[in-house]
């Protein structure tokens, strides 16, 4: 960069000296003992705050490219088990926390095969997710009349 004009200019273009290049590091007069296998390409430019005290032995997994949870199971497959309180068979997602309950194997096909385990009956409380009604019992047997009435109503009597 000329600053001012030059006063008794060259005819040729002057190269300039190059600039010398940077000396190496001296080495220490005290050197730790721990010696590297081989020498570092450079300084980090974020160094950690204290060294690792043991590096892990192995690589670490990648991580999986594919969904770890599955689908949700479809209807047809789902299967019945008593629900978180005890109270019904479901085939929902409510499974009892307290550990009492195999989910492997208290599991049934049907809700049939779950009351009768459960219950040790063929009617008992349920939910079924697949279906939209509330939870009800099952339905009750009609009353067994043992004598006809003589005298008949018009229209069923609703008690």
């Amino acid at each position: 960069v000329t600053i001012a004009p030059t006063t008794s200019p060259s005819s040729s273009p002057v190269v300039p000296i190059a600039t010398p290049p940077p000396s190496l590091p001296t080495p220490t007069s005290n050197p730790t003992g721990n010696t590297a296998e081989s020498p570092t390409q450079g300084p980090t430019l974020k160094p950690s705050p204290e060294p690792t005290p043991e590096p892990t032995p192995e690589l670490t997994p990648e991580p999986t490219l594919t969904s770890v949870t599955p689908a949700p199971t479809p209807c047809e497959s789902r299967k019945w088990h008593i629900n978180s309180d005890g109270s019904m068979c479901s085939n929902g997602y409510d499974y009892p926390i307290n550990g009492n309950i195999d989910m492997n194997q208290d599991n049934y096909d049907s809700l049939e095969e779950c009351c009768s385990a459960i219950f040790g009956t063929n009617d008992c409380m349920w939910e079924d997710i697949c279906n939209s009604i509330e939870p009800t019992t099952s339905p009750t047997r009609s009353p067994v009349t043992t004598v006809p009435t003589t005298s008949p109503s018009s229209s069923p009597v609703v008690p």
